[in-house]
């Protein structure tokens, strides 16, 4: 079963599954994810030290309720933790790994309820596996949940034509893995749009989730002892202007980089109008992120987010018989990574273009001591003048890489001619 470009690769085929097809379904998704986890461990091997918020949540998991550490608001993956008795060292950072797996088992699952058969969801899986969404928290970001809210995104696209409170229930869990969901709202509103479900319903169920997790967050915030990453501090540390252009070029470095060649499959549906509004997807994500970068620095983590749009393409992309391509692209990727590591500190050219004596030439202290993004003049006068060398070439592969996408979906369409 392929998809018509006439039926959204993004929301379910009308017609009921079986539980058998949908229990089969699972069993060969779980199956492929924990081989595509395995497979990229063959190129990046797990740390098995939680790093940077990793140890807050690691401490969180070992009393969730207890409301320590610096970021209590984000429960769910410690809370998890503790409910599957992987709480705290040693067994809270194979858990995130757990995580990671049901993140492709996840993607897996979906590109067989999408209609992909085996193989090509197979190779999406893989194609995920082996870029940042997963590589980047064995080494990096060890012991982080952001896989879990990528996992839940995909999971509230199954849900996009079932009824609003399992919709708006699983967004409530995504706020409570992480609160940057609330700048996903345009997008997911735009995904029960395309479902054709009753506005009054996602209105109603927006609400009531938007409204429990401010409770939630309001009881934290008042009984928290050691929150120090709240809505208070990001509002009063903003990195508009000056700092979001600095941080979306960095995303953009992140995605050639840490995605590469797979970005192309993007671009190629892009380039293929046949798909109308399935395509806003990309964009509707995209400035989501944008939005978070107005007070986030996190630009190789929150940049990740694309893996959705990624994997919508990618189903597309198989589904008109690019399975060489698509290999060859995911392969290049790999390769990419093994030449250009996207970790900041060590390597070309991530590494050069946030040298901490380059970006403080762009920031300012704070009345508090601490560091926020100065005004635009400050990026474009001393940090663009000192990185432009490198964004120029990054910006020339990544041009090269969007023309690639954009020549595969002419030839589809002039071998789709030929064949006519």
């Amino acid at each position: 079963m392929t998809h018509s470009a006439s039926v959204s690769a993004s929301v379910p085929a009308s017609a009921p599954a079986s539980t058998r097809a949908v229990a089969s379904d699972l069993v060969l998704a779980i199956a492929i994810a924990a081989l595509c986890y395995w497979g990229s461990c063959l190129l990046v091997w797990p740390d098995a030290t939680s790093k940077g918020f990793g140890i807050q949540w690691e401490m969180m998991s070992q009393d969730p309720f207890g409301l320590v550490g610096q970021l209590p608001q984000r429960i769910l993956a410690p809370l998890l933790g503790w409910l599957f008795g992987c709480g705290g060292p040693p067994h809270y950072v194979p858990f995130t790994r757990g995580l990671a797996v049901f993140f492709l088992a996840t993607i897996a699952f979906y590109c067989r309820r999408r209609g992909a058969n085996v193989l090509d969801a197979a190779l999406v899986t893989a194609a995920v596996a082996l870029t940042s969404p997963i590589q980047m928290y064995k080494w990096h970001w060890v012991a982080y949940s952001d896989p879990l809210q990528y996992a839940l995104c995909f999971w509230m696209l199954l849900a996009s034509k079932r009824k609003a409170p399992l919709f708006w229930g699983l967004y409530l869990l995504n706020l409570l893995t992480h609160e940057l969901a609330v700048f996903l709202l345009p997008w997911f509103w735009f995904v029960r749009r395309e479902a054709a479900m009753p506005r009054r319903g996602d209105a109603v169920g927006a609400a009531v989730s938007v409204g429990l997790y401010l409770a939630f967050y309001q009881w934290v915030k008042a009984n928290a002892q050691q929150q120090a990453y709240s809505a208070d501090y990001f509002l009063s540390h903003p990195l508009f202007p000056g700092g979001s252009g600095v941080v979306l070029a960095l995303a953009a470095v992140h995605w050639v980089v840490a995605v590469g060649p797979s970005l192309a499959v993007i671009a190629g549906h892009q380039h293929q109008p046949e798909f109308g509004r399935e395509r806003r997807h990309l964009w509707l994500v995209l400035a989501g992120i944008g939005v978070i970068f107005c007070i986030a620095f996190d630009w190789n983590r929150h940049s990740n987010l694309v893996v959705i749009p990624m994997v919508l393409a990618a189903l597309r992309f198989l589904a008109a018989g690019h399975r060489v391509a698509f290999v060859a692209l995911a392969a290049l990727g790999a390769w990419q990574m093994t030449r250009w590591n996207p970790w900041p500190s060590v390597s070309w050219p991530t590494h050069t273009v946030v040298d901490p004596a380059i970006l403080n030439g762009v920031v300012v202290v704070l009345p508090d001591g601490s560091y926020g993004f100065g005004p635009l003049r400050a990026a474009l006068q001393g940090w663009l003048p000192v990185v432009w060398p490198t964004l120029a070439v990054i910006g020339a592969i990544g041009a090269a890489i969007w023309a690639t996408g954009f020549a595969l979906a002419r030839w589809r369409k002039a071998a789709s001619r030929v064949a006519s």
